[in-house]
């Protein structure tokens, strides 16, 4: 099987076999990893070998609010250990309402330090906010990085779902509580929220007029062992059918994460018309084998994932070679094509030599199946 764009195109159209198309999950060599020393070597044997889907987050905006009346209004501070404090304030709300997050030198991503609810007037507050304007997506940000991955692959442009969005407006165990004891309150703001989060999706299919596939998060905050499966057809279920629809409609093909066990609610998923489910992980943090999986889609969807990204970051060669192995021979008897790949991307820096040359390999097999 070739690799790159085109070999993507042909399997959403089942036009391929063996061996599978080989994607380093996220990987952006034209983005941050592309800057970082570390990555240099990993990053240029990606470029000659496999299929890239860098990641793009044109729609990443704090509760996905427009400019309005009431607004976003976001500042950023640095200090002296290199630590970036980022404060949001939804500005002109009826009370105060704020959340911060901080991002550490060596680590691309952002942890939460203030939830934007502390207390059932926070809450209240924002059952009110019924009317706050939807942000428009950064449309530019998605054509520039098709532009940039041309014939090597396609943009995942990610976007965060209702539910994993107000999932982290409150301290988790406080979020998971008021699901059972205030069941009513966290679907109306599910659905205030997910309104905003539809009109930015719809906009964005809509109006980029370059091929992506978009990748929708957060489901697996709604999902067993959080929740069962009949918990995320109430939560998920509307919102999640609904942004299937209109990315059939404009021809996008679209991706459902959720790492974990998903094997409850797998087929409910291709049902809604989901083009990718991924990352399907091996024991013990997911409970679907790529074998499986391939024979409960059906033809219906690209099944994606197979490699534990512990095992790239922390295993040895033999490692690697046993779990590429084990998830190729499992997957060989079915004649299906699938997507391999590991479970979630490196972020951190520097990357060690040991799980630079582990990603090398785990390429090298997979393309080689």
């Amino acid at each position: 099987m070739s690799q790159g764009r085109q070999a993507v195109f042909d399997l959403l159209e089942n036009r391929v076999s063996w061996p599978p198309v080989v994607v380093p999950f996220g990987l952006d060599p034209w983005g941050w990893h592309g800057g970082q020393e570390s990555y240099r070597e990993v990053c240029d044997y990606a470029l000659e070998h496999c299929t890239l889907f860098p990641k793009v987050y044109p729609l990443s905006d704090q509760l996905f609010v427009g400019e309005g009346d009431i607004h976003l209004l976001t500042t950023t501070t640095r200090e002296k250990d290199g630590t970036v404090i980022r404060r949001h304030e939804l500005e002109g709300a009826p009370r105060p309402l704020r959340m911060e997050e901080v991002q550490t030198p060596g680590d691309s991503s952002w942890k939460n330090r203030k939830r934007w609810i502390a207390n059932d007037q926070d809450l209240e507050c924002f059952l009110e906010l019924t009317d706050l304007a939807s942000a428009n997506p950064d449309i530019r940000a998605v054509c520039e990085k098709e532009r940039q991955v041309g014939d090597l692959g396609l943009p995942f442009v990610e976007v965060a779902d209702p539910f994993g969005t107000v999932s982290e407006m409150f301290s988790t165990d406080e979020f998971y509580i008021k699901v059972r004891t205030d069941t009513e309150s966290i679907i109306r703001l599910l659905e205030i929220t997910g309104k905003r989060i539809i009109a930015g999706i719809k906009a964005l299919c809509r109006d980029t007029g370059c091929p992506f596939i978009l990748r929708l998060i957060g489901g697996e905050m709604a999902v067993p062992p959080f929740l069962s499966r009949n918990d995320f057809l109430l939560f998920e279920g509307d919102f999640y059918r609904i942004v299937a629809d209109i990315a059939q409609r404009y021809r996008i093909p679209v991706a459902f994460h959720c790492h974990g066990p998903v094997r409850d609610i797998m087929d409910d998923i291709w049902e809604m018309g989901y083009n990718f489910i991924e990352p399907f992980e091996p024991e013990p943090r997911g409970n679907v084998t790529i074998r499986v999986a391939l024979e409960c889609a059906k033809g219906r969807g690209v099944v994606f994932g197979g490699i534990d990204d512990v095992i790239l970051n922390a295993g040895t060669q033999t490692d690697v070679r046993n779990a590429v192995t084990r998830c190729l021979d499992d997957a060989r008897g079915t004649g299906l094509p699938f997507i391999l790949s590991q479970s979630a991307t490196p972020f951190h820096d520097p990357l060690s030599r040991e799980a630079g040359h582990n990603i090398i390999l785990f390429i090298e097999l997979g393309t080689r199946g």
